[in-house]
């Protein structure tokens, strides 16, 4: 671990060091000198009045049952929390926030991403990052309350449209399909599910029992055709946004689960391929554009194993 450290210091990163010395090395770091820079400042200026920011791509919008907005401000509120450590004290921070809860149904669930559609892997998503900003309270216990009712027979989570072999067209549909709850669980959604879960104390209990499930499906395909191959568990994604390997380890292992032969895997898999320079030699499948996101992923994994 010493050698990432070091080659992480060393970087030209600003927010990776601050974060470095916080969690890896346990020193008191005030993260809200990160708020001034000039990333977050570039980010910030294309926020709207709403609180929302714009989805770049307007022809992807045309026709398209998807809030693309509302997914461009969930990623948005991601990488501000998780690159910069902004929080709801931070005025940008509460207009995403309040813009993202008026999507927000009465059940508890986020609306929008999947048109007329359940989606409770965006709705975790979008929870998960409203947490770590600083959430709590009744909106986010309807939100995870409504993932616990919405889970599938064996105790995980899939998509609802899936389930009733429907293809992406059904986004489509006015009307809400309703998930056949006696068909297996995809560990795609599930494992994104339970990461909010997974930093709340409180309901850690709850899911404990799916973690070992989740746990079980670890370098397997899935059940459903979504990134269904056994690859997407090693192409990675941060801010954490399928699943894949870290953000299983991670998860699992704030859920208290440490001992299992997959995590066993998991980390053999990380040991071997470690560099020179402590750094993780690793795919990324989302967040590639991201200045440093191998040196993020890595910071994260040695996160996890100071859990060990």
């Amino acid at each position: 671990m010493k050698e990432a450290i070091k080659t992480l210091l060393d970087l030209d990163n600003n927010a990776i060091v601050a974060f470095t010395k916080r969690d890896l090395l346990g020193e008191e770091v005030n993260l809200e000198q990160l708020w001034n820079l000039p990333q977050v400042k570039k980010i910030l200026t294309q926020q709207r009045a709403n609180g929302s920011w714009i989805y770049p791509n307007k022809k992807a919008m045309l026709r398209s049952p998807t809030n693309y907005n509302q997914y461009q401000t969930y990623k948005r509120l991601a990488e501000l929390v998780e690159f910069y450590g902004l929080n709801k004290k931070h005025g940008a921070i509460r207009k995403a926030a309040k813009y993202l809860f008026s999507f927000q149904t009465k059940q508890g669930e986020f609306r929008g991403m999947y048109g007329n559609q359940y989606s409770p892997n965006y709705s975790a998503s979008i929870t998960e990052f409203l947490i770590k900003a600083g959430y709590e309270g009744t909106r986010i216990n309807k939100s995870l309350s409504w993932l616990l009712k919405i889970r599938q027979d064996d105790g995980g989570w899939a998509i609802a449209l899936r389930t009733r072999n429907k293809k992406l067209e059904a986004l489509n549909n006015k009307e809400t399909i309703e998930p056949d709850k006696s068909k297996p669980f995809s560990h795609l959604i599930t494992g994104i599910v339970l990461r909010p879960f997974s930093i709340m104390p409180s309901y850690r209990s709850k899911v404990k029992d799916i973690g070992m499930l989740l746990a079980n499906r670890v370098f397997t395909r899935d059940k459903y055709s979504d990134r269904a191959d056994v690859e997407y568990w090693t192409k990675f994604t941060y801010p954490y946004h399928w699943t894949d390997i870290l953000s299983t380890i991670d998860t699992l292992t704030m859920l208290g689960i440490k001992e299992h032969p997959k995590i066993d895997e998991i980390k053999q898999w990380f040991k071997t391929h470690k560099q020179e320079n402590g750094i993780y030699k690793v795919r990324v499948m989302a967040g590639a554009k991201y200045k440093d996101i191998k040196y993020w992923i890595t910071l994260q994994y040695l996160k996890v194993l100071k859990r060990f």
